[in-house]
């Protein structure tokens, strides 16, 4: 079976004495597994361990120390998941994705149950020849029955063309399968933006097929990194990009449970036109590197759709991790949650915008944790003319802060640049660290404004913050009513 799977020379991992395999991917290494209660981890590193540090640090994770060995604990039953960020000495990050024991999962076989590796599809597991076609047919099969699971077992299946989701199927991919792009870029017909930027098709596209569904604890890797035109001389740079999930028109669609990998440009796009969308439990593992690619692979991005929820996720990306944008006219968009997840960006951690090309309110984030980002929060209307409001950031950490080529550290920018900006409430935001720039909010016309934004126990790097007139806080231009409250809780 070809998985292209390197083992990590760096690092071994036990859960409670059971060996997980600790994957070296691009410049970092992960392993996954499930637990239930409390477990009790132990990294083995390459070399004696002199320092280390576990994020989020609001976990309050501390290990022991034994040499090569770093020993810790973690509960299942805690409210924020175990998905940790490991720092042991100067070795590259290790990342340890705890998920709850799986309690969703179909059976293999029987009435419903379109299982790729048994007739009349037979899909070939080990990443030899294309199973696109298969496992289309196996969910148009569902779809035909009315609705299905189709069942992806352990193993590695090669695809190119987009799989197309159908209402009332529920795509099952088994942990230790892998659906994976083919990495031959010749292969992919590709579309020009208006900027010039080139796009591959998406893996996945859920359109117009409400309460689909994509599940379990496999993964969906985009190759794309690998497709992806990295000679800096050619006319194609970074072009080839591919999201890996793409969704319009659809209500009540569940991506739930599974890894996704090595998107290229938004890996979770959606659900432009839909209600009622979830997405739970996904751990994003991405490019992560600002200085050798610069590209445009946000994690969840919570499209012109309404009455959704991100919560107890994972996102390691170059670019935004978390973000509510409203892309389309004529659909307002509302009651969005984004609850419990862990970051990690060169970009923005938490950002509402910067599309606003309908009217977008009821926006919260709450209790989200951001281990590194530029911006750590960002509200930003800078296309589209219609006003975002009511957005809300609550307890919210901020650990470390990364400069890169589109510009030095922020804790929090406000930006209304083509559409107003109003009601916006930061509460309980702590920054652990100093960033270069302070925190501000700007219009850029009298139409185009920022007003009424409130600061309620803002802490940076342990102060709290009472004084609007702080200097670590500017009001720009056509910025104003702004609040700040200081009070330890």
């Amino acid at each position: 079976m070809c998985r292209e799977l390197t083992t990590s020379s760096e690092f071994q991992l036990q859960v409670d004495q059971n060996a997980v395999i600790v994957e070296h991917f691009l410049d970092y290494h992960y392993a996954h597994f499930s637990y239930s209660g409390t477990s009790t981890l132990t990294v083995t590193a390459s070399q004696p361990i002199t320092s280390y540090d576990i994020s989020p640090h609001s976990m309050e994770i501390a290990g022991v120390v034994s040499g090569n060995q770093l020993t810790f604990t973690i509960d299942s039953n805690s409210a924020k998941p175990s998905y940790l960020i490991i720092q042991i000495n100067d070795l590259e990050k290790l990342v340890v994705l705890g998920d709850p024991m799986e309690t969703n999962a179909p059976p293999s076989s029987g009435t419903g149950i379109y299982n790729i590796s048994h007739a009349p599809y037979q899909a070939d597991d080990t990443w030899t020849s294309d199973v696109t076609h298969l496992i289309q047919i196996a969910i148009d099969d569902a779809s035909a029955a009315g609705g299905g699971i189709v069942y992806v077992p352990v193993g590695v299946y090669k695809v190119k063309d987009i799989l197309y989701m159908k209402s009332n199927v529920t795509l099952y991919i088994q942990g230790g399968a892998v659906i994976k792009s083919n990495p031959d870029r010749t292969l992919y017909d590709f579309t020009k933006s208006r900027e010039g930027k080139i796009f591959i098709d998406p893996m996945i596209k859920i359109d117009h097929a409400p309460h689909a569904k994509i599940i379990g604890r496999g993964t969906l890797d985009a190759s794309g990194i690998a497709i992806m035109d990295k000679d800096r001389t050619s006319s194609t740079y970074l072009g080839y990009r591919r999201n890996v999930i793409v969704g319009n028109h659809s209500d009540h669609v569940t991506i739930e449970g599974i890894i996704i990998k090595d998107s290229t440009t938004w890996t979770i796009n959606g659900i432009q036109g839909g209600e009622g969308f979830t997405v739970r439990h996904v751990k994003i593992i991405n490019h992560k590197n600002a200085d050798q690619y610069k590209i445009m692979n946000d994690g969840i991005d919570l499209c012109g759709t309404r009455n959704a929820i991100a919560e107890k996720n994972f996102v390691m990306t170059v670019d935004d991790a978390l973000c509510a944008k409203s892309t389309i006219t004529d659909y307002a968009m509302y009651h969005i949650r984004f609850k419990h997840n862990i970051v990690f960006s060169s970009c923005a951690g938490l950002k509402a915008g910067l599309q606003s090309h309908s009217p977008m309110y009821d926006v919260w984030f709450e209790d989200n944790d951001v281990v590194q980002a530029r911006r750590g929060i960002v509200v930003e209307a800078t296309s589209g003319n219609q006003p975002m409001s009511d957005i809300h950031f609550v307890n919210t950490r901020v650990e470390n802060y990364v400069f890169t080529s589109m510009g030095k550290s922020i804790p929090v920018e406000i930006e209304a640049g083509t559409a107003p900006v109003k009601n916006v409430y930061i509460d309980s935001a702590y920054f652990e660290k100093q960033a270069f720039n302070p925190i501000h909010m700007y219009g850029s016309s009298d139409t185009n404004d920022v007003t009424n934004v409130t600061f309620n126990n803002l802490n940076l790097c342990g102060d709290v913050i009472s004084n609007s007139l702080d200097t670590r806080i500017i009001v720009g231009s056509k910025a104003s009513d702004l609040t700040v409250k200081g009070h330890m809780r």
